[in-house]
Order: structure tokens, then sequence, then C-alpha cells
């Protein structure tokens, strides 16, 4: 890389960019980017995560009397990386190391991250910009396994005659969502993806943050452990990833740029959290 990064790659959304973006938005319709969170959704590999679960803590019917005042509340569980959600900088290492060449180990506390936890992301608003790869092969979904290249993506770019550019957020769409909440199974089984090098063109061309319509961004399962996008984006060059996006009203000739918003919540020390991304034109 011909140096360490040190600054989140969030930095490059800077308010000449943000201004800039905020012009895209011309009739005014906006687009949930973002998967339902439910029991029913895919729950990633069997035993690495917490499923998501909903239980009720307090209901209407109380403890039976008649009272006129009530509420309910609900208690949820899961692993923030279940659902749709973005990666925090922390949330992958690699030979002990996260990103600015951190000891993963040393800012790991029993309460989460003492540094890079997904609180010290800001809200990301900024130009989305959406790449339909799957279209460009002329399908509506890439097969398993298939890693998307540099050449995949400066094709789709030229056939929709558009460019990436400095803090962008780039939505890459594999179809892959469509088998979300309605075949988990085969969801989980395998999945196309960004290849490192792929995704490293684009943060050279000036990439803020990567969403996908897949689970894990890259090709699975992994083509190779020791060369993944995850390692290349979130530890080496800061990075976020945003996955399990619902890509399927957005894509060639429909919505392709507009205004992309993405809240992390502010969990202190998380790896990661739960957002709804919309693309607004």
């Amino acid at each position: 890389m011909g140096g360490e990064v040190t600054g989140s790659a969030l930095e490059r959304i800077d308010p000449a960019g943000l201004l800039s973006a905020l012009g895209l938005v011309q009739h005014g319709i906006v687009i949930d980017l973002s998967q339902p969170l439910d029991e029913t959704i895919p729950m990633g590999a069997p035993g690495a995560f917490t499923p998501f679960s909903f239980t009720w803590r307090v209901t209407p019917e109380g403890d039976g009397r008649d009272q006129h005042y009530q509420y309910s509340a609900e208690t949820i569980t899961g692993t923030l990386h279940v659902g749709t959600h973005i990666d925090g900088l922390a949330h992958v290492s690699a030979a002990g190391r996260a990103f600015g060449g951190r000891d993963i180990r040393a800012i790991r506390t029993d309460h989460g991250f003492s540094e890079l936890g997904i609180e010290t992301v800001a809200p990301i608003i900024t130009r989305g910009i959406v790449i339909d790869v799957a279209s460009t092969h002329g399908v509506e979904a890439l097969d398993d396994g298939y890693s998307i290249s540099v050449e995949d993506l400066a094709l789709a770019l030229e056939r929709d005659g558009l460019a990436v550019q400095a803090g962008d957020a780039v939505l890459v769409k594999t179809g892959k969502a469509r088998e979300y909440g309605t075949d988990n199974a085969k969801y989980q089984a395998g999945q196309p993806g960004v290849s490192p090098e792929a995704a490293t063109w684009l943060y050279e061309r000036g990439m803020a943050v990567l969403g996908t319509d897949t689970t894990g961004t890259e090709p699975l399962p992994f083509p190779d452990e020791r060369n993944t996008t995850h390692q290349a984006m979130l530890v080496e060059r800061g990075v976020h990833l945003v996955e399990n996006l619902d890509l399927s009203r957005v894509g060639h000739g429909v919505a392709t740029v507009g205004l992309f918003l993405c809240l992390p919540l502010r969990i202190t020390g998380a790896t990661g959290s739960w957002v709804r991304p919309v693309l607004v034109t």
C-alpha cells in the first residue's frame, strides 16, 4: 500500500461532497435498502452468530388487573452481524492486528473494544452509486463463488456512464439478496462477492464505504483466507462494509445514483450495528 493507513475512509466525505450529494435529490423518492429483521432471516454460519430473537418483557395484559395505563416492551437478542448491518473496524483483525496496526487483544475489554468501536462511526450521508454487476452479465444473480473483478466493475460503470468519486458509498448488486428470507440455506451456503483486488480498485478511486446485497461482501466460501476483502478493507484501508442490503429496487437504469444515508447506532465498543440505509433520488 505504500504506508499504513491511519484514517478511516469516511474522512473522504467532506462538506463540499455532502452538499453536492444533497443536490442529487430531484424527485423526493426514498428507497429503503434494508432487509426485515426478525426470526425468519438468515442467521449466518451455524454456531458463528447468536440468532435474532424477540421476546416480550412487558405486555399490556400485565398482571391481569384492569389498569388505565398500560405499556409493552420487548427484549431483543442477536449478533449485530445478522440482518442489514455495518461492520465496524474492530470486527476483523489479521495476525493479531486491527486497523491502524492496533493490537486487537490490547483494545478488547469485557465490555467491548476501547478503540474502533461502532460508536466512533459518524452518520454516513454521501453520494451513493449502484454498480449492477449481475445485469452486466445478463443474469438476475451471479453464481455462488463468483469473484467480481476490476473488469466487471469497469464494464458496469462504463455501461451506465458513471465513475466513482471521492467520498462515494459504492453499492454492488449481485442479485444474491433474492434468496434472503426465502431460501436461507441457499443464501448462507455460498455467495458471489467483490474480490480484494476489485475492492481495492474502488478504494483507489475514492470510495468511502462499500455495500453489497450479500451476507459477507466477498465470495464465500473464502477462496483464500489470507487474502480477503474484509482484511483489505477493514484492516488495511479503514473502509466500513454494509452487508445484507436489499438492492432489488435499484440498479441499471433505475436509481443508479442518489443521496445515501446510513446511521450506525452508537453502541459503545461494539463491532457493528444494525442499520436502515436509504437511497434518496
